[in-house]
Order: C-alpha cells, then structure tokens, then sequence
C-alpha cells in the first residue's frame, strides 16, 4: 500500500521546515523507527523516524529545500521489499552523524555493534570501532579507502544539520541584537559545604554547581519580573514563570532545552528536572516544547577550567549568562588580612533593547547573592 509522508508539524508556531538531509534513498528499504530525514526549523534540527517497515519510493521535497507543514514530501510503500532489497531491510539504523563519521573514518558499518535504542548505532560506537582497529595487530588491520587520508588530513566538510543552524541562527543573533556583558566574581564557598552536606545525606538527587546555578537564576526572575522577558518582532513579551534554558553539548551539537518553573519549585526538584532535560538531550528526544521559551539560558563551561565566558544569546532569549571554573584566590577580609576564598566567574550577556546597564547589573548581582548565600535556596519555595 503507498503512503504519503507530509512535513510534520514540531511546535505550536511552526508553519514550514526545511528539509535538511534524507537518511534514505529513494528505493532503498527501512525499518520502522529508523530516521528517514532530518528536518531544521529556526530552532533545532530533528530527525524524523519511519512508522512503520517499507520502501522509499519518491521523494518531492529535497534536502536543502522548504515546505509548509501539512505538504506532502515523499512517498513510500508498505510490505515485504522484492527479493533484491530483502537482504538490506534488515539494516540497523544509525544517526546521521555516526554515518558521516564512519566515511571519515573508514569503518563499515556493518562490523558496528550499535549501544543506542534498537541497536541504534551512535557517533560514539563509530569512534569506539575505529579505536579498537588501531589497537589490533598491524597484519589484522583492514585496508583503508584510499581517499581516507586526505579526509583525515585536511579538505572541505559540510556540516551537520544542527551545526548549520546553530552557525546561522547564532550568526544571525550577533547581528541583530544588540549584546551588552557584566562580570562578576561569586563567592561558592558556603555553596560548595552545603552541596557537599546534602550529597552526603544520599537523598533523591545529587547535586551538582549546575542545579544551583539553575535555582538562582529561577529565583532571580521570579524576584524580577521586568527581567523575564523578550524582544519579538518589535514587541516585548514577558512570560509568568521562571523557566530557565539550559545549554547541553551532545554528540549531535549544541541544544538547550528548558527547565520550567526553576524559580517555582524547590531545589530538590530543580535537580530533577534538570538532569531529565539533560538526558532527553543526550539521547535525541527532546521535542519543540523542551526548547521553547525562557527569557535566560546557563551556559556552564566550569567543566573545563576557564575563568570567565563571553556567551552569545540564544535566538529568542533576552539574556545569557556564562559560568567559568570555581577558582580560589586570596582576598582582604574586613580586617585586611588575607582570605582563601572559592569564587565562580560569571557573565551575563544582555539585550540592551530590554535591559539597560543598571538592571542588568542588579539582576547579576540578585544571582549571585543567591550562590553566595545558598540555603536561600532551600527556602523560600
């Protein structure tokens, strides 16, 4: 039976999407709940999976052009595939940056065992096979296409379809939106002795910087309206609650889902709420909801040793605030004498549509009076 596959329809807002690559070719077989094409809005890139087992038979729409939802795109049909194709229909599906990274690298698929949903294979598993070839003994060691070297050592590459919007809609973002930064330096030390207490009680949740990083600013939009909101299409929006965005790096890119209600609920359930945005990241099934709204978004680098970070806004936020690495320093106490403090960078980037200096700085300053006085934190909800 033939069926009609029409361009989906990812968020409330949506009105078109762009076909950003075809996984399948037209009379190739698939499976169901394998990535049939990748479709890129303004906000993320999203990988479409088949409903059920069949055979690509037409493709309308190609990859690098645009459609209204709703509009038929390709066409495929259901039932057994001919005996030609039977043998390949039972192909494990993989993401299309594990297949790029295969051809860079020379590894057949084939000889990959997937570690994702459904034998799913994953960029990971591509560079764990490649790994483990040049591990083996010279003399087991398969041939090389001979066009791998000169991928290897250098040449031209497109991108992904996340790292080409990510390219354009930051691009785009630097633009047009007038960035303004303030920096400060935190004082973590009571913030550092009270995670490392309730990580020791063993409760629901362990703790991370990057929760209480979330609560704060929750709570510091909470404490000020007039900073939750937006600059759109000359109007400004202000939103009634505290939802704070969340900059995840995946081996599909950059994505920042939400974290709703962060200045509402208790710490605990920020913790909880993060860490679930976070897989949902990681594994590929985050949804147009997850990464809608939100005047602000934490991008935390601490991770990698780095004093202070100068974000870009994320497209459609009015603010961003960068976290560095928790460094210790020797500071003047009230008496003048010296201090070994713990103390975390932090920058926020602002649209000076919405915001001006001064508001910027009290909003800096409310976040980081929450982290330098963190059972705040723990009340107040």
């Amino acid at each position: 039976m033939r069926h009609k596959i029409l361009m989906p329809k990812l968020g409330l807002t949506m009105t078109e999407g762009q076909i950003a690559e075809w996984l399948v070719a037209v009379g190739s077989p698939f499976r169901a709940e394998q990535g049939l094409f990748v479709v890129e809005t303004d906000k993320v890139a999203t990988e479409i999976a088949a409903e059920g087992d069949g055979v690509l038979t037409g493709i309308t729409v190609q990859a690098g052009e645009t459609a209204p939802v709703g509009e038929v795109i390709a066409c495929w049909q259901d039932g057994t595939a001919d005996s030609a194709l039977r043998a390949t229909s039972l192909r494990i599906p993989v993401t299309p940056l594990a297949r790029r990274l295969a051809q860079q690298l020379g590894v057949d698929l084939a000889t990959v065992e997937g570690s994702g949903p459904n034998r799913r294979l994953k960029a990971a598993d591509v560079q764990a096979a490649a790994e483990r070839r040049k591990e083996a003994p010279q003399g087991t060691q398969p041939a090389q296409p001979a066009a791998e070297a000169t991928i290897v050592r250098g040449g031209r590459s497109s991108p992904g379809p996340v790292q080409a919007a990510m390219a354009r809609r930051l691009t785009a973002v630097k633009q047009q939106v007038p960035h303004f930064y303030l920096a400060v330096e935190a004082r973590v030390s009571r913030l550092l002795a009270l995670r490392a207490e309730l990580n020791a009680l063993e409760g629901p949740v362990r703790f991370t910087l990057s929760h209480f990083i979330v609560a704060a600013v929750g709570r510091a939009l909470r404490d000020m309206p007039e900073a939750n909101r937006v600059w759109d299409d000359g109007e400004i929006v202000s939103f009634s609650s505290a939802d704070v965005g969340m900059a995840v790096s995946t081996e599909r890119g950059l994505f920042v889902p939400i974290v709703r209600d962060a200045g509402q609920v208790s710490l605990t359930e920020v913790a909880r709420r993060v860490q679930s945005q976070v897989d949902r990241a990681r594994s590929g099934s985050l949804g147009w909801d997850d990464m809608s709204g939100g005047a602000i978004t934490v991008s935390n680098a601490g991770m990698f040793n780095v004093k202070f970070m100068t974000p870009i806004i994320n497209p459609g936020q009015a603010m961003i605030l960068g976290v560095g690495s928790v460094t210790q320093a020797f500071r003047p106490d009230g008496e003048g004498r010296p201090e070994l403090r713990d103390e975390l960078g932090l920058v926020l980037a602002a649209d000076h549509r919405l915001m001006d200096g001064v508001a910027g700085l009290g909003f800096l300053n409310r976040v980081s009076a929450y982290l330098e006085q963190p059972m705040k934190l723990l009340v107040g909800v």
